[in-house]
């Protein structure tokens, strides 16, 4: 009597069962995978972001600080600097920065690969640190009540819309012409999720004045 011999293989189930555990892992490789992408791009934008405020600071520092007392942004003469003034009234496109500007050689509105134009928005303020028991008036009257201003302080924010969530987009209407320093603030009503940021801050001693030295 002939016996039959068992054969070594696989079962229906188990290769259904291997199919399933091959398709979740393919699609677990996917979305990190995806994630991955996102975080690259949300870390080039942080970057790209902290070269348009380092640029933004650094202009700011190449004027003297008598003009940065004098004048404004719009170069209007006797800004107040108690609240700091801002360049909220000058017009947004010339706030506007591009992602991977064009080289210095070529125009700003030059096309380019990789640089994408109105990336960014630059907002800056000038405020200043003064004795609070014998401040100068404001605007304080140049050169009379320059020894009265310690220092100024400088700041830049530079804000982008962050996509790179997909938990939390922005809405479709969503525009950089449009977004404010306040929505990047976790503290601040107007706060919103979607906002990246960077912020440079910097205090600049006055130089016009000459230091005392003690007998």
């Amino acid at each position: 009597m002939n016996r039959r011999r068992r054969q070594a293989g696989f079962t229906l189930v188990e290769v259904l069962v291997a199919i399933v555990v091959f398709a979740i892992a393919i699609v677990g490789l996917v979305a990190i995978e995806a994630r991955s992408v996102e975080a690259q791009r949300s870390s080039a934008m942080l970057r790209e972001g902290e070269r348009v405020a380092q640029e933004a600071m650094s202009e700011l520092l190449s004027r003297g600080f008598v003009e940065l007392v004098a004048v404004d942004f719009q170069g209007n003469p006797g800004p107040s600097l108690d609240p700091p003034y801002d360049d909220a009234d000058t017009p947004v496109a010339d706030r506007l920065r591009a992602y991977r500007r064009p080289p210095a050689d070529q125009d700003v509105d030059a096309t380019v690969i990789g640089s994408i134009p109105r990336s960014f928005a630059v907002h800056r303020s000038v405020g200043w640190v003064v004795d609070p028991t014998n401040p100068p008036p404001t605007p304080p009257s140049i050169p009379a009540d320059l020894p009265l201003i310690n220092a100024l302080v400088l700041q830049v924010t530079v804000l982008w819309i962050d996509d790179s969530n997909p938990t939390m987009p922005p809405p479709a209407t969503a525009d950089v012409t449009n977004i404010t320093p306040q929505m990047a603030d976790p503290g601040d009503a107007a706060y919103v999720p979607w906002v990246g940021a960077v912020q440079l801050r910097t205090v600049r001693a006055n130089d016009t004045v000459p230091p005392v030295v003690p007998p």
